[in-house]
């Protein structure tokens, strides 16, 4: 096995006790009038919202009028984000998630059971924070590498899409080296919490997420598989004007795929960006490219095709007048499907807002083309409007077979061509700070194809999800 811990062994099996210990102890050790004041400057937020998701979708083979499964949920949450001021460059951080559905049917429960079926609390991040001059470190339940957090998420990353964020239990570490322009991050983790309980435990489970030594890998399908343990590394350079450049390596170590297969995966990572002047108003030329790599170790190289190769790039017109203009294409090597990293949020750009990075985008021999228009309405008058649209299209090139493949599940001797749009409305209603609605409106066409010869019909995927949402604080 390889060694990727930055840690030993002993400590990668700390636990939050431990993390939580630490920070009792250092505020009864250190009470004082800096100690009181650093908690008169502790924050306190939250988050309420309620959902709707319609699905409507059909699996192959055989793709068939038949084989519609159509499923409705809805339901209220919220999330607690507690804070306190630093004292002695430590601080506390907490944050609490919680999730009711509007008693959806048993069909539905079992539907959703990896993503909204997820009823109860959550203590979803327990962690004593260390930050002075150019590091920040975290010890304890985190988000780590999310949209929430503003970091690009390059292969381990907290998904924020659905009811409960996904958090990590670890340490982590980012170090901003302002003289040369670079930012190091450091992470190693020995837990994670998906997105409910189902993730990390059998597809009959209810509840809130807990946290255990199982995690989601891009590209194994929405549950979790048993782990040792996550490493994760990554160092961004933003030292030549409007050019920036990532590199990064992960591993997660002892991976139980199934009943005879464990291993190590390595993944590998490269992008680079850069953002012209502006050449009308504010409006700028955008153009990246990204480079995802997975490499197995032990029976799971001997078993699957997992070493592939992911390769995409993007060209954009942004801000010309309200509108964002995009392309964006993607290419997978041929006989090894391109495992994406860990946890839901490791994306790319021809990823797509409900379906993301997973279902197709990654499967062997894949090649994508995107294209995507945006408007910000506040250029007319209608401030908090914005509207979105992709339409997108891709083929397999070689089809799935026992060791080379796509998704989890992908049937031997297939292919598929796959052909889908999506529209997105957000408003932040002006009058009400804080109160967001959103809409989410996705289909997709997937013909099936076999190496063979010949085809068995079209399926068609649609998903819709409505959200409306309120941010406020209680402490500032």
């Amino acid at each position: 096995m390889m060694l990727t811990c930055f840690l030993t062994k002993g400590k990668c099996n700390l636990t939050l006790s431990f993390a939580t210990l630490m920070a009792m102890g250092f505020c009864s050790v250190n009470a004082s009038d800096s100690l009181a004041e650093a908690l008169k400057a502790s924050t306190m937020s939250g988050t309420v919202f309620s959902y709707y998701d319609m699905d409507s979708t059909e699996y192959f083979p055989p793709a068939s009028a038949t084989n519609r499964i159509r499923q409705h949920i809805g339901g209220i949450g919220a999330e607690l984000r507690f804070l306190t001021g630093f004292y002695n460059d430590f601080r506390v951080g907490l944050t609490a998630q919680g999730l009711a559905n509007f008693a959806p049917s048993s069909a539905a429960k079992d539907y959703f059971a990896y993503d909204w079926n997820s009823e109860g609390a959550a203590l979803s991040e327990a962690y004593l924070e260390y930050k002075r001059d150019f590091i920040d470190l975290k010890i304890g339940r985190q988000y780590y590498n999310s949209k929430y957090t503003g970091l690009v998420p390059p292969l381990v990353a907290t998904n924020t899409d659905v009811g409960y964020k996904e958090a990590f239990e670890g340490v982590s570490t980012r170090i901003k080296l302002d003289s040369i322009d670079t930012v190091i991050g450091l992470a190693d983790f020995w837990k994670f919490a998906g997105r409910s309980r189902a993730v990390t435990g059998v597809s009959s489970d209810d509840g809130a997420p807990e946290f255990k030594d199982k995690v989601i890998i891009g590209g194994f399908g929405p549950f979790a598989y048993k782990f040792d343990n996550i490493f994760n590394s990554f160092v961004t350079y933003n030292g030549v004007p409007s050019v920036s450049l990532t590199a990064a390596y992960a591993n997660v170590s002892d991976l139980e795929y199934d009943n005879v297969t464990k291993g190590d995966i390595n993944f590998y990572f490269a992008a680079a960006g850069y953002k012209t002047p502006a050449l009308f108003e504010n409006a700028m030329v955008g153009i990246n490219a990204m480079y995802k790599g997975s490499r197995t170790t032990g029976t799971l190289k001997e078993n699957y095709d997992f070493d592939g190769n992911y390769y995409t790039g993007m060209v954009g017109l942004y801000n010309a007048y309200g509108f964002d203009f995009g392309y964006a294409y993607s290419t997978v090597s041929k006989n090894q499907a391109a495992l994406q990293g860990i946890g839901n949020d490791c994306g790319a750009f021809t990823a797509t807002p409900i379906y993301g990075p997973f279902l197709f985008m990654s499967f062997a021999g894949m090649e994508l083309h995107k294209l995507s228009v945006g408007y910000d309405l506040s250029n007319v008058g209608v401030k908090g409007l914005r509207l979105d649209a992709d339409y997108w299209y891709g083929e397999q090139h070689n089809g799935s077979n026992v060791r080379a493949g796509g998704l989890h599940g992908q049937a031997p001797g297939t292919r598929i061509d796959v052909e889908g749009w999506d529209t997105q409305v957000t408003y932040k209603v002006p009058a009400v700070k804080g109160l967001k609605l959103s809409a989410i409106y996705e289909t997709m066409d997937r013909k099936l194809k076999y190496t063979s010869g010949g085809s068995d019909g079209k399926t068609t995927d649609e998903e819709l999800w409505l959200r409306v949402s309120y941010d406020f604080d209680i402490l500032k």
